[in-house]
């Protein structure tokens, strides 16, 4: 969230992993996972249908939602944190009635997390944080544990139960399961910032004092592994958002000159750092505005991160350098995080009041408009409901809940050889919950004739799960360069999803590659023409065309003065016949000759039998 000014009170007073510890559930924490990937496994809707839209909270929505194993949405009311009129957490069924209502004594901006015994915890703007048990008809207290002051951040879950959360104390705080604390670390600023962590425990979190801060938890205290610098107090570079942990380790994070009481906003250009796992710097990025959004990482490592310039940046990480694979303009602010689902489409909400659903290739799906500015990331369930809080005070289910079946990939050969045969296959994912069963097939045609089609029945695909499938032997036509279009279909009546239904490559044809060589010549004779030895005559070599499996084009001919003398290549040729003129009379030398075929493709035969003037049968021979 933007704030142009601070919190008076706060700065008067303080200065004069994915992991094994969240709840099994589709979405059971801010940013899906310990690392903050904000990518699922489910996809979302292929439409933005509503499916219901909770209007029962008083207050803006800008907590982003959390699903329970059984389907429950938890999410929180109350954005800012004064007049704030609705300061409850919210537990929605899933048909969108409501199952309770647990209010506190401040606005809940904070993002509930699941442990894996179901217990949610979440921060508020009354300074405590939270750890209830959803008891059915009511929420349940079972601890709450002050932290300084107010909490925007959203608590993370390590591998032993220690739930980590940023307050605006300046400090992290690292709490024990019966809540009670297990250290602080005070940074040098407020921590707005949700820690991240990665598969090894290591802690991740920004702050205000413009620090990305890397921690190991040593039980007693936390052991400060490094922290960087993003900029210098105070110049436009505070660590609101969350970082983003990649597979390789890399620590993505954004920062904004906005929320500094007693400070203007210092417009910046480079405010999106990748940083190494040793706390050095990867590679930075420039922007036009501010990065409060926590970033997402997609399948393939493409990181997506809204900006204050009312733009969603696709940047590649090439190692040393972020480069930028497409933007996306919005028309508000972008300070909520996006969401990829399980087929690369991202989701994001904008200050536009707008819900975007964005192609991978950065084009624009669908669109949805709620009633307020939109701060809440979205999350996806197993079903593929999607679920987007705005500051109209609604919380929004998109999609119909049907399942959805799809093609991944197809795995042919861009080129495929004439004459030769190959088996088609096709992976499908089922992306939804429940078994599936569904009929998958493979379609090749070229300039629209249909040549080939063969369909294969999938049984039983569990959720989130892939299969391959081998379709029966296509053989190419023999003509060279036609192109082949190849279609893998699925096939399920109550998948509503078209999108990821069908995909399509192209093949071309190409010849057979040659690596056999001809046979050799084995009957190359020799005689004498036009003359005797002594008068000039000619030298006539012939043989018979060998054996090629595609066809000899030439012959190359190699003279020697001497049976074990160094081949020199004489002439080339296409004929059977080879007349080498003048050279019979030539005194004192006798040549030696021998013959190889050579095919299209340029391999050689072996050399064929040697003949010389000794084997003439004419009487001037030797």
């Amino acid at each position: 969230m933007k704030f142009t000014k601070l919190i008076i009170t706060v700065v008067m007073a303080l200065t004069s992993a994915a992991s094994a510890q969240v709840g099994d559930s589709p979405w059971p924490m801010f940013r899906h996972d310990l690392q903050h990937t904000g990518r699922t496994p489910y996809t979302g809707p292929a439409e933005p249908t509503a499916n219901w839209v909770f209007t029962d909270a008083h207050d803006a929505i800008a907590s982003s939602p959390c699903i329970g194993e059984d389907g429950t949405i938890y999410v929180g009311t109350g954005w800012f944190y004064a007049g704030v009129t609705d300061s409850s957490l919210y537990a929605i069924n899933p048909d969108g009635s409501l199952k309770w209502r647990f209010t506190t004594g401040g606005g809940v901006f904070s993002s509930p997390a699941i442990g894996p015994d179901g217990t949610i915890y979440f921060g508020s703007f009354d300074t405590y944080l939270y750890a209830i048990e959803d008891s059915i008809t009511y929420g349940k207290l079972k601890w709450r544990t002050y932290v300084g002051y107010l909490i925007f951040s959203s608590p993370a879950i390590g591998p032993d139960g220690t739930i980590y959360v940023g307050s605006l104390d300046f400090n992290l705080y690292a709490l024990n399961p019966d809540g009670t604390e297990k250290w602080t670390y005070l940074t040098d600023w407020c921590v707005f910032s949700s820690p991240a962590i990665g598969p090894d425990g290591e802690i991740y979190v920004g702050s205000k004092d413009e620090h990305l801060y890397a921690f190991e938890d040593s039980v007693t205290y936390a052991k400060l592994r490094w922290k960087y610098a993003t900029g210098q107090f105070y110049d436009g570079h505070l660590v609101d958002s969350s970082p983003a942990i990649g597979s390789d380790g890399t620590i993505y994070v954004g920062t904004d000159p906005y929320g500094a009481w007693g400070q203007d906003p210092v417009p910046v250009d480079t405010v999106f750092f990748a940083v190494n796992p040793d706390g050095s710097l990867k590679w930075k990025f420039a922007m036009e505005d501010g990065a409060e959004s926590s970033p997402a990482i997609g399948p393939d490592g493409t990181i997506y991160v809204g900006s204050y310039d009312s733009t969603l940046y696709a940047i590649r990480d090439q190692g040393d350098i972020g480069i930028l694979e497409w933007r996306f303009p919005t028309r508000g602010s972008i300070d909520g995080s996006p969401t990829v689902d399980g087929c690369g489409t991202i989701y994001v909400g904008s200050r536009d009041s707008t819900l975007y659903a964005i192609n991978p290739d950065g084009s624009l799906r669908w669109s949805f408009l709620t009633g307020g500015e939109i701060e809440s990331s979205p999350t996806i369930d197993d079903n593929g409901i999607l679920y987007i809080g705005s500051f109209d005070g609604s919380l929004y289910a998109l999609g119909s809940g049907s399942p959805d079946v799809g093609v991944v990939s197809i795995d042919l050969p861009r080129k495929v050889e004439t004459d030769s045969s190959y088996l088609p296959s096709a992976t499908a994912s089922n992306y939804r919950s429940g078994l599936q069963s569904f009929d998958i097939s493979c379609l090749i045609d070229t300039a629209g004739h249909y040549l080939y089609g063969d369909t294969f029945s999938v049984s039983g695909l569990a959720e989130t799960t892939s299969v391959q499938t081998t379709f029966a032997p296509w053989t190419v036509g023999s003509d060279t360069g036609v192109v082949y279009t190849v279609t893998v279909v699925t096939s399920l009546a109550s998948d509503d999803n078209w999108y990821n239904d069908t995909l399509t490559t192209q093949v071309q044809s190409k010849m057979v590659a040659d690596l056999t060589p001809p046979e050799a010549i084995d009957d190359l004779a020799i005689a004498l023409e036009n003359g005797s030895k002594s008068a000039d005559g000619d030298i006539r070599l012939y043989w018979t065309e060998p054996y090629d499996n595609v066809a000899t084009t030439r012959y190359v001919v190699y003279r020697r003065t001497g049976v074990d003398s160094f081949d020199d290549s004489l002439a080339s040729t296409m004929d059977t016949t080879y007349t080498d003129a003048g050279t019979a009379g030539e005194v004192g030398i006798d040549y030696f000759y021998t013959v190889k075929a050579v095919d299209a493709a340029g391999n050689k035969s072996e050399e064929s039998n040697m003949v010389g003037e000794f084997d003439r049968s004419l009487s001037t021979a030797k």
